[in-house]
């Protein structure tokens, strides 16, 4: 009673939660765990049962899929755009966390091409992750990085060990998730893949163990305890000037040098520079505030960081700087009217009469994707120009 209740729970959550990828993990483990559990009833009609799985599953596949066709044809665009980052260094991979840095860009590039329709330039948003974790390891660490994932899940499953037990379906779970999720974001996903390497491990059954001496292992364990004690501090040093930032609507003298210290002892975090150029943009220090972002770029190239890099421009009144930016972001994310917005009020601003009525004019006649108070506000400013111009 206790194992159909835990079940039952486990599958209204899934359905609940509108994860199509939940769903479709929850009924190939099921299928899984009761084809290897009876697999010697089911030898007999084993063509027809596989048959039968595979066709379910593949239809299944095919409904999730229906359920919400904009977001498959989103990713289907975010794995085009990141097939292009494995070109230039396939064998070795562009790095870690090089992947929040050169999608956007890229990104901007493929939608700037003939090979883009209408289509993807309206489904086109901000992405950090490719929804694949095999793409992910792909991109940042090459075909060395695909070969020695291969190696580790030949150690496991090679390993005498039954198939059905909990350990190996948790394996499988995180594995079918990680096609088209981001799993490896959650510290809760590490720690059940830890503690079912670990229980296999325990069986005597699986991967061989590598044996540490005791003071080899505390000094490590003490050089991980010095970097975390030292990575909590910043974060929360960080995160309470913050507050008293948003508290005060701005930077005080004491929080800027507070964040300038932080600044220099910088613990590798990109967000803490972004929110850093933001404040320091925001109490209108805009040549610091550039700086700043330009450092971020090289770690977190995203639309909003465009759009605040060209804000900054254009309060320094650096024009083509400016427009350089907004139409960066502009491509980056073609449904967006904010660039336009910023584009208008450059040329406006540098006496360009010309390109300000044609922005004027795409910002009126352009596909609307979603509706609201910005967006009217940004339409009825183009309106207002052109009705000075008598256009």
């Amino acid at each position: 009673m206790f194992k159909l209740m835990a079940c039952l729970l486990l599958i209204i959550v899934v359905i609940l939660s509108g994860s199509r990828t939940g769903v479709l993990t929850l009924c190939v483990v099921t299928l899984l765990f009761y084809a290897l559990r009876y697999r010697k009833l089911i030898h007999k009609r084993r063509i027809f049962l596989i048959s039968g799985g595979a066709l379910f599953l593949i239809s299944l596949f095919i409904g999730l899929i229906y359920l919400k066709p904009a977001s498959a044809s989103g990713r289907v665009l975010i794995w085009k755009v990141s097939a292009g980052l494995c070109k230039e260094h396939i064998i070795q991979g562009n790095g870690l966390g090089s992947f929040k840095a050169d999608y956007m860009p890229e990104q901007a590039k493929y939608l700037s091409s003939s090979h883009a329709d209408e289509s993807d330039r309206i489904l086109a948003g901000n992405t950090n992750h490719p929804f694949n974790e095999y793409l992910l390891l792909l991109i940042e660490q090459g075909l060395i990085g695909i070969v020695l994932f291969l190696l580790s899940l030949i150690a496991v499953f090679r390993s005498n060990v039954a198939f059905d037990t909990p350990a190996i379906l948790t394996l499988v779970s995180i594995a079918i998730f990680s096609c088209f999720s981001y799993p490896f974001k959650y510290a809760f996903v590490w720690f059940m893949i830890i503690y079912c390497l670990a229980s296999l491990n325990q069986r005597e059954v699986a991967l061989r163990t590598i044996h540490f001496n005791k003071p080899f292992l505390l000094i490590i364990l003490f050089i991980l305890c010095f970097f975390l004690i030292k990575n909590i501090i910043f974060e929360r040093t960080w995160k309470r000037i913050s507050l008293i930032a948003e508290k005060n609507t701005g930077l005080l003298d004491n929080e800027l040098s507070i964040f300038t210290k932080l600044y220099d002892e910088w613990n590798g975090n990109p967000y803490f520079l972004y929110n850093y150029a933001s404040e320091l943009k925001n109490v209108e220090l805009y040549k610091q505030s550039v700086n700043i972002f330009l450092h971020c770029e090289s770690y977190i190239n995203t639309y909003d960081l465009q759009m605040q890099l060209a804000d900054n421009y254009y309060q320094m009144e650096c024009w083509e700087e400016a427009e350089r930016r907004y139409k960066l972001a502009q491509c980056m994310c073609p449904s967006r009217f904010l660039p336009l917005q910023g584009l208008l009020r450059v040329y406006v601003k540098s006496d360009n009469c010309i390109l300000a009525e044609r922005i004027a004019l795409e910002i009126i006649n352009k596909r609307i994707k979603i509706p609201s108070y910005t967006v009217t506000i940004i339409q009825e400013e183009a309106r207002n120009y052109l009705r000075k111009k008598n256009i």
